[in-house]
């Protein structure tokens, strides 16, 4: 049967490793990042009726998305690399997730009734570092 084959896609090779190591590397980051776009090109995000607790809400929301980012990232490169440590090479996801914020800071820049703002930037890569600060044992 074509279903007991042995040469499945998934077991083809890209670089010395199997597509379906690939796709679990890549897939998961991608994934994540489509979901925040999407919910950057909202136009009119739930909001708390206080300002104090929507401020809270948001801002704790722009952490978590970019931390969950940043883990997947990292994940990624830990998957596809045995000599990846994230002490050694903590630069790459944390780059990758630098510009994916301000690229998605940039688009909410042209999404009617949302503002660009660089304080946004910093709340996702305070996300960031907070997963940074966990992983490697100093949080």
């Amino acid at each position: 049967m074509f279903w007991n084959r042995k040469n499945s896609l998934l077991d083809k090779k890209i670089a010395g490793r199997r597509l379906s190591l690939w796709l679990s590397a890549i897939i998961p980051p991608i994934a994540w990042a489509l979901l925040i776009f999407t919910f950057s090109a909202e136009s009119a995000l739930p909001s708390a009726s206080y300002s104090a607790l929507d401020f809270i809400f948001k801002k704790t929301a722009h952490m978590t998305v970019f931390a969950v980012l940043f883990w997947l990232t990292n994940r990624g490169f830990s998957l596809l690399n045995n000599s990846y440590s994230l002490k050694k090479h903590w630069y790459l996801p944390v780059f990758i997730c630098l510009i994916y914020a301000m690229s998605d800071e940039l688009h909410q820049h042209f999404v009617p009734d949302r503002h660009a703002t660089f304080r946004d930037v910093g709340y996702d890569m305070l996300g960031v570092f907070t997963v940074y600060l966990y992983k490697t044992g100093r949080l």
